[in-house]
């Protein structure tokens, strides 16, 4: 399996889609997720069909539920919902035909409704070589290749999923960027012996580090507040006044709320076991989404207040309220886990377990839900009050892994 394998069977989802005068487009809510959002509308709106689009933090049983019983429509995954492919496969019970374009770890699904266009299942990693709006980028130029015009945008997402960590974008993430290179809407600079980029596309050089953060902090820090739309706005349209006001005020309530956490961190410390570090916000990020713990636990990875040898998790209360969707009554928590350098280098050597071996059994202990889960970062939610059974459950699998290796 490979690129070739993935782009015909594109092909079979654009084939589908053409039956529907109107597609539910369900998001992540960070820079690739956005970007993702961006191209699927733009390149769907083009070919004269209308999208819904409804941003998400999470794929929660309870979401998905809600979305197959309020529509008959085509369904739409973006830079989600591959890790939940047998739930939705479950609760769709045949009644809605759905797409998933993501590039997250997933497992096969036998399903004649679904089409579960992970790049994970054709060997193209959604860890370093391809970024879910890369995934939606490759289904824009299969839908028309005049779609081209939209490759800035997955360049965009790639970068908000630090796919340059290690120095430049590679494999299916170059050869995009090449593509809106050679149409002038990104510069690349050597700086360091790292790449530099920079978004051409609306006149200027606006620094895509910079750019594709303030993205996210649309879509997370104001998911409860109109933040995702206005963030897919701007990745078509170039930044405003709207962009640049809502961004100024987001950051200040951002940063009021982190820079609180972690003066209490410093001076409490983090919760320790064997192999975890790790935190609990509970309604401290108000009114921010839940997206931003992730946030939280990539800006501290290496603060000097974190054991750089241990992994790293951070809580937080889940809201009742998404946005288009309405209220759910649950008393959830989300659990999210970045990597510090230290670690981060044995995970890579094969030394340690990624998060997307030790996440998904340890959350089966306490119900729950897997979806966008990376080797370097991923997330589960689960009832309140479960905390420290999931933590237990945490080590036991890391231990597991160490002594295998060991042959104990």
């Amino acid at each position: 399996m490979g690129l070739k394998e993935y782009i015909n069977d594109l092909k079979r989802a654009v084939e589908i889609i053409g039956r529907y005068d109107k597609v539910v487009l369900l998001h992540h809510n960070d820079a690739d997720g956005l970007s993702s959002a961006a191209i699927i509308i733009e390149a769907l709106k083009r070919a004269g069909i209308d999208v819904e689009n409804i941003p998400l933090e999470r794929v929660h049983p309870m979401i998905i539920s809600k979305v197959i019983k309020r529509y008959d429509d085509l369904i739409l995954f973006a830079d989600l919902g591959a890790g939940a492919a047998p739930v939705i496969s479950k609760i769709n019970s045949g009644k809605n035909d759905i797409i998933i374009i993501d590039h997250h770890h997933t497992l096969r699904i036998s399903d004649p409704k679904i089409i579960n266009l992970s790049t994970e299942l054709y060997g193209i990693t959604g860890d370093r070589e391809i970024s879910a709006s890369g995934a939606a980028y490759l289904f824009a130029k299969v839908l028309n290749g005049e779609n081209k015009d939209l490759a800035y945008l997955a360049v965009v997402g790639a970068i908000g999923d630090s796919h340059h960590r290690f120095g430049m974008l590679e494999s299916v993430n170059r050869v995009i960027l090449n593509e809106a290179m050679e149409l002038n809407q990104v510069r690349v600079e050597k700086v360091n012996g790292r790449e530099k980029y920079y978004l051409t596309v609306f006149g200027g050089n606006i620094d895509l580090d910079k750019f594709a953060k303030s993205i996210t902090t649309l879509g997370a820090v104001g998911y409860l507040m109109n933040g995702p739309d206005i963030g897919i706005k701007t990745l078509l349209n170039g930044p405003d006044e709207t962009y640049s006001a809502t961004l100024e005020r987001l950051n200040r309530i951002k940063r009021e709320r982190f820079e609180k956490v972690i003066r209490i961190l410093r001076e409490e410390g983090l919760r320790k076991t064997k192999y975890l570090q790790w935190f609990h916000v509970h309604e401290m990020f108000k009114p921010m989404g839940v997206k931003v713990i992730g946030e939280f636990c990539m800006e501290i990875r290496n603060a000097d207040f974190i054991d750089k040898n241990m992994y790293l998790a951070g809580f937080q209360d889940m809201p009742k309220e998404i946005p288009k969707l309405g209220r759910f009554e649950w008393n959830l928590v989300k659990v999210s886990f970045r990597l510090p350098s230290a670690i981060e280098r044995r995970v890579l050597a094969g030394e340690m377990p990624g998060y997307n071996y030790i996440v998904p059994k340890a959350a089966q202990h306490v119900k729950g839900d897997i979806d966008a889960c990376h080797g370097y970062a991923c997330a589960t939610t689960f009832e309140k009050g479960l905390e420290e059974e999931f933590v237990k459950y945490f080590d036991k699998y890391v231990e597991e892994f160490v002594r295998s290796r060991k042959g104990t």
